[in-house]
Formats: structure tokens, sequence, C-alpha cells
């Protein structure tokens, strides 16, 4: 039986997903999925280890379809890993950025690289992932055609790179997440970021109480962010990251206070402070 971890992410080869994956994963097998439920399905269902999945970018903001899994999923966050995005504007061999009529890539690159379409006058085309949008262009063989992805894909699909850096804020960096089945209980719990998620009861003020109670039981808010639930028109549930474990004593206490003013709480994950 092979020792060799299975990880999941959505794209194929050269997506940013794929170079955050053997990053943090080196010696893994890289499993490619197309949708992000299937990367995470894969895990769910013991296809695979590990999932890396996107959860934000710096400047494009939140991946809602992975938040949405995070909610009604069963998998945990073992850690997180921050990756620095230089996007490129890619083409055929032989074309030069003044050809580019049409550029495409992942909806999140082009958020990050819309001063550089609209100063260009270029038409942006969304597509699944910035890797399949340059090997796309590679297919086509079309001058006026480009994709905005990483100099690696460049290279796997023999295109060249035409402009480099060319997103607005050259801090770019994309958060991932690296979902698995089960947690791994800490030796200790000092230094850890744990991720809550929970939806309140409809009374007045439970949201506010909710954070006073986070507060009031020791924890360092860090990040709150709000999702609709998909099912129930005009309901909400939230995201929150705090200082400390949410596995220990001081973790189930939160956990019992909460349940006063929400509906339901779910730890999503406690892992290393990076």
């Amino acid at each position: 039986m092979s020792d060799t971890l299975n990880i999941a992410y959505c794209g194929i080869e050269g997506a940013w997903a794929n170079i955050a994956a053997k990053r943090v994963f080196p010696n893994g097998k890289m499993n490619a999925y197309s949708s992000f439920q299937q990367a995470y399905d894969s895990v769910e269902n013991g296809n695979c280890d590990y999932a890396v999945l996107p959860v934000e970018n710096s400047y494009a903001g939140d991946v809602g379809q992975v938040f949405d899994l995070m909610h009604n999923g069963n998998l945990v966050i073992y850690n997180t890993y921050n990756l620095h995005i230089s996007q490129a504007l890619l083409g055929i061999k032989g074309s030069k950025v003044e050809d580019i009529k049409s550029v495409i890539s992942h909806q999140q690159a082009i958020d990050q690289c819309i001063e550089f379409i609209q100063n260009h006058k270029m038409i942006a085309l969304p597509s699944s992932n910035t890797a399949v949008a340059a090997k796309k262009v590679a297919d086509a063989k079309d001058k006026t055609l480009g994709a905005i992805a990483s100099e690696e894909s460049a290279a796997l699909y023999g295109l060249e790179v035409l402009a480099k850096s060319i997103n607005i804020n050259q801090e770019n960096c994309t958060r991932f997440a690296i979902f698995t089945k089960k947690y791994e209980i800490p030796a200790k719990t000092e230094d850890r970021v744990s991720i809550l998620m929970f939806s309140v009861k409809n009374l007045p003020g439970a949201l506010a109480k909710a954070v006073k109670i986070i507060g009031d039981e020791g924890f360092n808010l860090l990040n709150i962010k709000s999702r609709p639930v998909k099912n129930i028109p005009w309901k909400y549930y939230f995201y929150v990251e705090v200082e400390g474990s949410l596995l220990d004593d001081n973790g189930k206490k939160l956990l019992k206070s909460l349940s006063q003013v929400c509906e339901d709480e779910k730890i999503v994950g406690t892992y290393e402070k990076a």
C-alpha cells in the first residue's frame, strides 16, 4: 500500500491551486477536478486525503462557493497557505500585447487585473480557471486572444508571456484552505487560530450578543463575514476567525455560551497560526 498522499485541487496543471498544492505537498499525488465541489467531495468520499481550495484573495475578496462548502460539508480545515499571486498576460507565439482584443481568465483574476484590461481596451471573458484559460488560448491559435494566468502556465502550454505582474495590487495574495476529514488534535493550544460558523436566532441583538460572548469568553475576534443561507431567503450564516483553540475546555465553554443566541455552531478548523 502506497504512503503517497492524494491531493485534490480545482483546475488543471499550472492553475494557482495546483501551484499551491504542490508547495504544500511536494511529494503528494496531484488530482485535478473541474469544480470546487468535486475536489471537496473527493476528500469526503475517501478518494483523496486533502483538498487545497482558495478561500479569499487580498484584492478580489472571498471565494463564496468555498465558504458554502465549509458551511454545508463535513470536512475540517487542517491548515491554510498564503500564495503570492503575480498574474501575467499570455498569448500564442508571435503575438504582442497590442494584438490582444479579448482575454480569458477566472473571474477573480479578471478582477485583480481589471485596470490593465480596461487600459488596453480588451474584452474580458470569464473561464472556470486560469490554467484552463491558458490551454484554450493555446488550442485556439488566435493572435487576438490572450489569457491571464501564471507564468508556469505559459511554459506548460507553449505560450509567450506578453506582460508580467499585471495585477493592480503587487501584494496580491490568495489564501488557500487545506481540507481533510478529521482534526489532528494539537499537543498544545497556544498560537492557534480557529474558524467557527454559526447562524443566530431571530432575536433582537442576537448577532451583537454573539460577538460579545466571543470576547467575554476570552477569544480575540480576528475576522467576521456573512453569507446567505442558500435554501432560506434572507437568512445568513456567519464565519468568524478567533485566536485560540476551540478544541479544549475553553472552546467547549464558548460553544455552550453561544448556543444561547445561536441556532447552530460549527467548528470548521483549529490550526497553527501562520
